[in-house]
């Protein structure tokens, strides 16, 4: 544990990473609880929302296992780009199966997820950001 303390800690520069493995967490948590996803929803919509949280976490990990730097080929800033993409687009897909969720079950509701949803608003700022960052170490060529 860090001695810094909590409110004075800034975030990490893989900070999207750990909150990704928050996101996965608490997503698939909430997909194995009776109480805000029934064992009939579960199927048509609890595993398809963990696949996709789980493929995001992919995504994030193939992406961020491409070291680039200024003097790195250009194959390798167009595949971790590719990875960074798909990771922000199952971000938006999360979203839609979130949304599909809370319409069709009853018991879940956007109180109940309410954490999984600013989670994923992180995720999707902090994937923005790391794309762009990943942008500049391009340009700076």
């Amino acid at each position: 544990m860090s001695d810094v303390f909590k409110r004075l800690r800034g975030t990490t520069g893989t900070q999207f990473e750990i909150t990704a493995l928050e996101l996965q967490t608490e997503l698939t948590k909430y997909c194995v609880n009776e109480k805000y996803v029934p064992k009939k929803w579960r199927l048509l919509i609890g595993i398809p929302l963990v696949n996709k949280i789980d493929e995001l976490v992919d995504n994030i990990s193939f992406a961020n296992s491409i070291y680039v730097t200024k003097d790195s080929p250009e194959s390798d800033f167009i595949l971790r780009k590719q990875y960074q993409t798909r990771a922000i687009a199952n971000c938006y897909q999360l979203q839609n199966l979130i949304i599909k969720l809370e319409n069709t079950v009853e018991k879940a509701t956007i109180k109940s997820l309410d954490k999984i949803i600013d989670l994923l608003c992180i995720e999707r700022n902090l994937l923005i950001a790391w794309k762009k960052s990943t942008k500049n170490i391009k340009n700076r060529l």
